[in-house]
């Protein structure tokens, strides 16, 4: 049964922040009901209703469109009859889409039309299993942010995290959206900081399953199963893979301090690139993988620096009692890291710009946040929350701190989140 996001539960709420943060005025599409054939079948009208609420929920959360639902209704043929009607309401796009079912496949026709020129923007004819349903909502709708922004759309992506709900922690997957949660791991032992390739077909991350911190990959594809990646003496972390997946970068003690590593996934070669008397940890590359950010308690206090990795030189970001899981914004202009000013203040997620000047709390002492991890289009962060009720949740919020919201309602403590490509 479909069940809408959390954050999709009120309509109110959704158009108040919509637009708040946003450079740009949002657009207004006319969204009516999807039509389902043949008319008269439950089944395939109930589906049509489903693909309808996930695509509109997609379109809200992408915080592009003011969706616009009260206004002339399609009919299947009767497109531009109805475009002057949704002009008059302040629409200046129409989406269409007609659903059917044979057998087990899914079939949608789905069509984006501009009202003022009465142009055809988007032709689509999509058709998969019947239960792929979710997953074909969510390329419309991230075809139609395409279309109209010429901005990729997120509503593909997935979140990798760590909960504890078997007692264990083990490492599970949910969707942008916080559905279809799935378990990967069933190690029975301590498994965390994911991170996901860039293709999103695999993940890395550390378990303790064997005694020692080891560093495991798993492909996402059904029925596969974890292979040993790293297994020095001593911590084995993934911070995050370049952008072409050609290397990663690792936080290695090999029996010494944390120091940060980067290995060329195509030959092997394993190369440090600290070597301090501190502990270096939580490395992450710049979008251009230039440069690489992580935590170093060199200075006295875990803060965050920058290093060059043409010169070797390296930046100190922060001053502050602590810091800690650093995480590039892919528009190259922001890091964000969880942190604290004194040692009574609980973590927040904050953010400094790559000279260090520009330095902002986003969560302002809202329980202690951790672990953030930007969305591929650097417009949201996901992010762990301890409450009162001392239980460890995973959140949701635009980039610049505003609409935070629970991913899901899942059992257990959930942290060391990864957002997808």
């Amino acid at each position: 049964m479909f069940r809408a996001p959390l954050w999709a539960e009120s309509n109110d709420l959704y158009l108040q922040l919509s637009g708040k943060g946003q450079s740009q005025p949002l657009l207004n599409l006319a969204f009516p009901p999807f039509i389902a054939r043949p008319m008269g079948q439950k089944k395939i009208a109930l589906t049509a209703h489903s693909l309808r609420d996930v695509v509109r929920a997609d379109l809200l959360m992408s915080r592009y469109f003011n969706v616009l639902e009260n206004g002339p209704l399609f009919n299947g043929s009767n497109a531009r009859e109805i475009a002057h009607g949704w002009l008059n309401k302040g629409a200046s796009f129409l989406m269409t889409a007609e659903v059917s079912q044979a057998l087990d496949q899914l079939q949608i026709t789905i069509h984006l039309l501009d009202l003022n020129s009465g142009s055809i923007i988007l032709g689509h004819f999509y058709k998969g299993s019947a239960d792929s349903w979710r997953a074909m909502a969510h390329q419309i709708s991230d075809e139609i942010v395409r279309a109209l922004t010429g901005k990729p759309g997120i509503a593909h992506t997935r979140i990798a995290f760590s909960n504890d709900q078997t007692t264990h922690k083990e490492i599970y997957l949910i969707d942008y959206d916080g559905e279809n949660l799935r378990r990967l791991t069933w190690d029975h032992s301590i498994d965390i900081l994911p991170r996901f390739t860039p293709d999103a077909q695999k993940i890395v991350y550390t378990s303790y399953k064997n005694g020692n911190p080891d560093l495991f990959i798993l492909d996402l594809k059904p029925g596969s199963r974890p292979q040993p990646f790293s297994t020095y003496q001593g911590l084995n972390i993934a911070g995050g893979f370049s952008p072409n997946g050609d290397k990663l970068l690792m936080t290695l003690s090999r029996g010494k301090n944390p120091n940060i590593y980067i290995k060329n996934l195509t030959n092997g070669h394993l190369t440090q690139l600290t070597n301090d008397w501190g502990a270096d940890s939580s490395p992450t590359f710049s979008p251009d993988a230039g440069q690489v950010a992580f935590v170093s308690d060199r200075a006295g206090n875990p803060e965050v620096y920058i290093m060059d990795l043409l010169t070797g030189n390296s930046k100190r970001l922060t001053r502050l009692n602590w810091c800690d899981s650093p995480s590039w914004s892919p528009t190259g202009q922001w890091i964000t890291f969880a942190g604290r000013v004194s040692p009574t203040d609980k973590l927040d997620i904050l953010l400094t710009d790559i000279t260090g000047t520009d330095e902002r709390d986003i969560t302002h002492g809202n329980g202690s946040s951790e672990n953030p991890s930007w969305s591929p289009d650097g417009r949201f962060i996901v992010f762990s929350r301890t409450g009162k009720d001392g239980i460890s949740r995973l959140y949701v919020m635009d980039a610049d701190g505003s609409a935070p919201h629970a991913l899901a309602k899942i059992r257990g403590n959930s942290a060391t989140s990864s957002w997808s490509q």
